[in-house]
């Protein structure tokens, strides 16, 4: 199976990377793939063949606010904005490789590895399942 960029997918296997989207076309029997709660991986086709998604399933907020080919935005300072809020961030080499894929500052990504149980379907869920272009959603369903 061929992917192409922009292409979304599951891990067949792995459903708690979330929904992944495709980085580049997939060449020499791999293939490059950003998942919203395990970041980028390169993946043999030799050994999984990831499930191509289309309308409402392959809906992503996370993927659609993120821009994966952008280089990062700076203040006047040089410091680089967060992806998710605009607050000025650091990178250091002890950063977190997923923060720094993510280009999100420290409170974000934190606040994003945060956990609760969905009391619908009773699936522990990551919080950042919610965030949106208004900040980010604490509490599951309606306030």
């Amino acid at each position: 199976m061929q992917y192409k960029k922009g292409d979304r997918v599951k891990h067949p296997k792995k459903p708690d990377w979330g929904i992944g989207q495709v980085l580049a076309d997939s060449t020499g029997g791999t293939v490059r793939i950003f998942f919203t709660h395990a970041g980028e991986k390169t993946m043999s086709l030799d050994f999984v063949q990831p499930e191509k998604l289309s309308g409402d399933v392959a809906s992503s907020p996370i993927l659609d606010q993120l821009n994966l080919t952008a280089q990062p935005t700076k203040d006047a300072k040089g410091k680089v904005l967060c992806t998710n809020c605009g607050a000025p961030t650091q990178f250091g080499e002890t950063a977190n490789p997923k923060r720094y894929q993510l280009g999100w500052c420290e409170p974000c990504f934190k606040h994003s590895q945060r956990t609760f149980k969905d009391e619908t379907t009773g699936e522990t869920r990551y919080i950042d399942e919610f965030r949106t272009i208004d900040g980010i959603k604490s509490r599951y369903g309606p306030h």
